[in-house]
């Protein structure tokens, strides 16, 4: 994939509400300019108007993020791969896309301080999934501790070898991250593997309160790629 054959499809079809690209070679460049493919994504964004999910992946900078945060104004949910260069390229879409409900983060080098940075985003958004990112233990800690109203799951895959009976410590770099809004509260039926941690354990009978809520899994689990996929609303 090129840059000018995504700007060639950005001005013959402006009317996109749904574009998906997945390069399956990750950090994959434009082969013909050696660059990164923040033009051509940049150009899909500018014109389509009507843009409500996206998702990308390839060579791509925290320009890409910022053409998003910037001309993306419809766009509801997000999923990236093997992107961006710093903490800005998702503060970037944070903080621009008012109408984002949905971001889904894959092998990216976000951390803690994108995470914590715009925390009350998260209220008005669905969820957030990231993982294989650079966020800690302790980042996760700190979200749920400041957004009690929302839970927050943590999930490590680990070998049976890797096991410790020691808790891991804040700087411990989690695999996986879940965030989402629930008016149920913590969930009740977290499998044996997940340790429940709320921040208001009170009312967890409650079903009108919502709770943060951090769960730390110390075992292996797999979650299904398809999760979160386009098929859920």
């Amino acid at each position: 994939m090129t840059n000018a054959a995504l700007i060639t499809v950005a001005n013959n079809c402006p009317n996109f509400t749904r574009f998906r690209l997945c390069i399956l070679e990750p950090k994959k460049a434009d082969p013909l300019t050696n660059q990164p493919l923040d033009e051509g994504f940049g150009a899909i964004v500018r014109s389509s108007k009507g843009l409500r999910r996206l998702s990308l992946s390839g060579l791509l900078t925290d320009q890409v993020f910022m053409y998003i945060g910037m001309y993306a104004k419809k766009l509801e949910m997000l999923s990236i791969a093997f992107a961006g260069d710093s903490d800005k390229g998702m503060l970037y879409v944070l903080n621009g896309c008012k109408n984002l409900r949905k971001l889904e983060i894959r092998d990216c080098p976000f951390g803690d301080g994108a995470l914590l940075e715009n925390v009350a985003k998260y209220e008005t958004m669905r969820s957030l999934w990231m993982s294989s990112c650079d966020v800690t233990l302790g980042g996760c800690r700190a979200l749920a501790a400041k957004m009690p109203m929302l839970n927050v799951e943590v999930i490590n895959e680990r070998d049976e070898s890797e096991e410790s009976e020691e808790s891991p410590s804040d700087f411990h770099k989690v695999e996986k991250m879940y965030v989402y809004r629930t008016i149920a509260g913590p969930r009740d039926d977290a499998p044996d593997f997940i340790v429940a941690k709320s921040q208001n354990k009170s009312n967890r009978g409650n079903k009108t309160a919502v709770l943060g809520n951090l769960l730390d899994v110390l075992s292996v689990v797999r979650y299904s790629k398809g999760m979160f996929g386009w098929s859920k609303s």
